[in-house]
């Protein structure tokens, strides 16, 4: 489906296009574009050079992540960025607002020497139910014969469940033996900390560069992950991780490496606030944190 082809009106079509972005995607490589007819693929992913780049759109929201690193970089892993996004009937339009790694960095200057909520970057598309492709940054130039768009494939879905959707930390509880000791609300305006759940797939985003405030602390890069889930609806949540972004120094995963996996039991206040607490099932050293996220809508 081409970006003007429906005869819908375009509050019908954005609805559709929403509709078809929603979920997780891989982007498989770059597309020549000449004259408006593809005439190379350029292909990259984990079978050269080893590169995933996964992006998600969910109920208005964006995530994206990547495990390119950079030796020159403070930061080990890869890239992410969150933010929102509106698609009309030729423009994908992302504002992006924190990140991780060096795009967490960005984001904070540009939103600070803007004096700016989020950062604007307007994309041209093409869309259907597997794939979309973006072009270059911007809306092409008529005179502009040649364009370049990134190519990327929709994930498949595994599963479905009730803590799909888009989610962000407000609370942190800390456990004794099982009993809780303190509350501690999370300062938006200090951690942004948000995650995707969809599909079987997760992405989570922690922008930390208003809470470290000095850029040269490889904590200023805060940290992302990407990965497959499972929720069963009785309370246990098993995330598998794959690849991080930022300052999460974790080493790359198989999908679903179930020794290197992070459990937690889930309780839900109501359909919109839940709790997760770690478990210490391989002595992770991690028990004794709960964390409540707050639906995101």
């Amino acid at each position: 489906m081409s970006c003007g082809e429906s005869s819908k009106s375009s509050p019908e079509k954005k609805v559709e296009k929403e509709s078809i972005l929603d979920g997780f995607w891989m982007r498989k490589g770059t597309l020549q574009v000449v004259n408006n007819v593809t005439v190379d693929t350029l292909f990259y992913g984990e079978d050269i050079e080893g590169m995933k780049n996964v992006k998600a759109f969910s109920n208005g929201s964006i995530f994206w992540i990547n495990n390119r690193t950079d030796e020159n970089s403070p930061w080990t892993r890869g890239n992410g960025g969150y933010g929102k996004f509106e698609v009309t009937n030729d423009t994908l339009t992302e504002f992006m607002s924190h990140g991780s790694g060096g795009m967490g960095a960005a984001m904070r200057y540009f939103r600070d020497s803007l004096n700016q909520q989020s950062i604007e970057f307007n994309f041209a598309y093409n869309l259907n139910d597997n794939y979309y492709t973006q072009f270059g940054g911007a809306v092409p130039d008529s005179e502009n014969k040649t364009s370049y768009a990134e190519y990327y494939e929709k994930l498949p879905s595994l599963r479905k469940s009730k803590i799909d959707g888009v989610w962000k930390r407000v609370y942190e509880i800390s456990y004794v033996n099982g009993i809780a000791v303190d509350t501690t609300s999370v300062p938006t305006d200090a951690i942004l900390d948000v995650k995707v759940f969809k599909d079987g797939y997760f992405l989570v985003q922690v922008d930390v560069t208003r809470l470290v405030d000095d850029p040269s602390k490889p904590e200023y890069g805060g940290g992302g992950n990407f990965g497959q889930f499972e929720y069963d609806g009785n309370g246990n949540l098993v995330e598998y991780g794959e690849f991080t972004s930022g300052n999460w120094n974790f080493p790359e995963r198989e999908p679903r490496d179930k020794r290197n996996a992070h459990y937690a039991a889930v309780s839900f206040y109501d359909d919109d606030l839940y709790i997760q607490i770690t478990k210490d099932t391989l002595n992770q050293g991690q028990a004794g944190r709960g964390v409540v996220y707050a639906r995101v809508k």
